[in-house]
């Protein structure tokens, strides 16, 4: 008899353990879900569910798919957790296409291109720099903006791609006369430039006020503050302690508090961009480095009131950064309402750790 009620006590806890394990699953997926619309500088706690994301969600499935094999009544636990990932999926993934074009199509391209030092190719910083200006002849964009910029003199700035009559830039001057920053070629005429430089970084947003026909159109360059931290150095240094669990939890504790310090300081950034477009006489696409994935603020907030490329004209995959693809989308495209995605292609050239994106637009 004492066997038989042992037998029936253990799946009996199984299931009550399992419950638990999906209930705080899909709690998780549930903060990552509102992390975007929370400010990080008023409460940082629900950020690290959005940083997580995919992983999230990954975890979530999983679950389902144990519970729907073992036939468990709590899979709809996981079920109704999951069911929002559906209006925010197009963030990440999609499968549609191109759209009709108005009447006058732009074409736009944004590049972080990693100071022409990250090539995967071990190409030198000429051979770097020169696959990327013939990238861009290639992509023929109407208006190209850059971020990370690394010259060795200020006078290059004002000869290279010599198609785009029209360019504004603001270059961080660096030891021995180097210059590092983003610059902004148009075709079009720039009848004004203007930069947003952020408290305490050397980031910054550029921005141009540039004719087209009898339109003007704001563009914002933006390459807002960086995690600055190094997945490989991180393993490897962690590899080296001899403690490696106890160490291991120190240095994700320290890595933690990286991210939430740069998420805040982004945060801050953001919200002088915003002060800015508030006050620009002309409608705006905000593009660039946001160094932030869709399920954030810094989405949230820049992307508000404007379409966002890929979810308007895009396939396939979004993600951007090169080391972690398909995960990471941190590189975006912002358009007002009153205007129509065309088309929106992410690169996958391998001379940054970033990938360009290349999107089309006109007036609807």
């Amino acid at each position: 008899m004492a066997r038989r009620g042992r037998r029936r006590r253990v799946p009996r806890f199984f299931g009550i353990t399992f419950r638990f394990i999906l209930i705080v699953a899909g709690i998780c997926l549930v903060l990552s879900y509102i992390s975007s619309y929370i400010d990080p500088t008023k409460f940082s706690i629900p950020m690290f569910f959005g940083l997580y994301f995919i992983p999230i969600i990954a975890i979530n499935f999983l679950l389902l798919i144990i519970a729907l094999l073992s036939r468990s009544k709590s899979a709809w636990i996981t079920i109704i957790a999951l069911l929002p990932s559906l209006l925010f999926a197009e963030r990440f993934v999609r499968f549609g296409g191109g759209k009709e074009a108005g009447a006058q199509k732009i074409k736009i391209e944004t590049y972080n291109v990693g100071l022409f030092r990250l090539s995967k190719n071990k190409m030198t910083y000429s051979q770097t720099m020169d696959s990327v200006f013939s990238h861009i002849e290639k992509c023929d964009a109407d208006i190209v903006c850059l971020q990370e910029v690394y010259l060795d003199s200020l006078p290059v700035a004002k000869k290279m791609l010599p198609q785009y009559q029209w360019r504004t830039y603001n270059l961080i001057h660096h030891q021995k006369g180097q210059k590092s920053g983003n610059i902004i070629f148009s075709r079009y005429e720039i009848a004004k430039g203007g930069v947003i430089k952020f408290k305490s970084s050397t980031n910054l947003s550029l921005y141009a006020d540039i004719v087209i026909g009898e339109d003007t159109l704001r563009v914002y360059n933006n390459h807002l503050q960086s995690y600055a931290i190094s997945p490989t150095a991180l393993l490897q240094k962690i590899r080296t302690k001899k403690t490696f669990s106890e160490e291991m939890g120190n240095e994700i504790i320290s890595v933690h508090n990286k991210f939430r310090n740069t998420v805040i300081q982004r945060s801050h950034q953001v919200n002088q961009v915003l002060e800015n477009i508030k006050k620009s006489p002309y409608p705006s696409v905000i593009c660039g480095d946001f160094n932030d994935i869709p399920m954030s603020y810094t989405y949230h907030k820049l992307s508000y009131g404007n379409k966002d490329t890929f979810k308007e004209a895009g396939h396939g995959f979004s993600a951007t950064f090169s080391l972690l693809w398909p995960l990471f989308r941190i590189d975006y495209v912002f358009i007002p309402e009153s205007f129509k995605g065309v088309s929106h292609n992410t690169i996958r050239c391998n001379y940054s750790d970033h990938y360009p994106v290349v999107a089309e637009f006109s007036k609807e």
